[in-house]
């Protein structure tokens, strides 16, 4: 019998203005552009403008990343982070109690040739390695592509990539092997991005994120059965088909 490698995973901390705001676990690597795309998804920075210092503690074992912001800004995060705990609303703070906070001009979901897109994204057929992968796309092309034990991880770090690279985000969309639940479609859409596309599908709550958001996501996309969600479009609001 074979034996299998084990995948790296790390404990990882965000500090913010000297208060630890959050835990967690990841791939090592990346942490700056993990903490920044936390940082977006979060509210505490917005997916434009200049880039916080972030201040990186790696001991081996386990890593962080401390960043001073405005206060106002924290204290405007910290106020909707605790609405949504205490109110028990979750991501459908953004669906019920501030429907307008993410609404956007967003485009659809381009023409693509997915199958050979995900074929590169998956890279050296590692879709058994027991990692998620993910990349911004304008659809012709991967960037920032990253392979994660988190897929929400896989998500910040992609988006964290190409703001510390000073690109962008408008019209860009994400491309993942992962399900996307509403929290993944609550990143991509506070990060700006245009659209998803999956190889899996989207939750429920998902779909009721992105049609607040105005953000389509393509799943299945794939194979022969691509499904098309796109809350511009009535059309295919539900309804199968690919993106046209």
């Amino acid at each position: 019998m074979k034996t299998a490698e084990p995948v790296a995973e790390i404990p990882f901390w965000l500090e913010v203005n000297g208060r630890r705001v959050a835990t967690w676990t990841c791939s090592p690597g990346a942490y700056r552009e993990l903490a920044l795309g936390r940082l977006v998804a979060e509210g505490y920075i917005p997916p434009v403008g200049p880039v916080p210092e972030l201040d990186l503690v790696d001991d081996g074992w386990a890593a962080g990343v401390r960043v001073q912001l405005p206060e106002p800004d924290v204290a405007r995060a910290e106020v909707e982070r605790r609405h949504r705990q205490e109110h028990g609303c979750g991501v459908l703070h953004f669906a019920t109690c501030e429907p307008a906070a993410l609404k956007a001009d967003r485009r659809g979901v381009p023409e693509g040739d997915w199958p050979g897109l995900f074929a590169v994204l998956y890279g050296d057929d590692r879709s058994g390695s027991g990692l998620h992968a993910a990349a911004l796309s304008d659809g012709e092309v991967l960037k920032h592509r990253i392979e994660e034990v988190g897929r929400h991880n896989a998500v910040d770090k992609v988006v964290g990539a190409a703001l510390l690279a000073g690109e962008s985000l408008a019209g860009l969309g994400l491309v993942i092997s992962a399900r996307i639940s509403g929290d993944m479609a609550l990143k991509a859409s506070r990060a700006g991005l245009s659209w998803i596309v999956t190889r899996s599908v989207p939750t429920t709550l998902a779909l009721t994120v992105a049609a607040s958001a105005g953000l389509a996501i393509l799943a299945r996309a794939r194979g022969p059965e691509a499904h098309l969600f796109d809350p511009r479009n009535p059309r295919h609001a539900g309804g199968p088909g690919g993106p046209g």
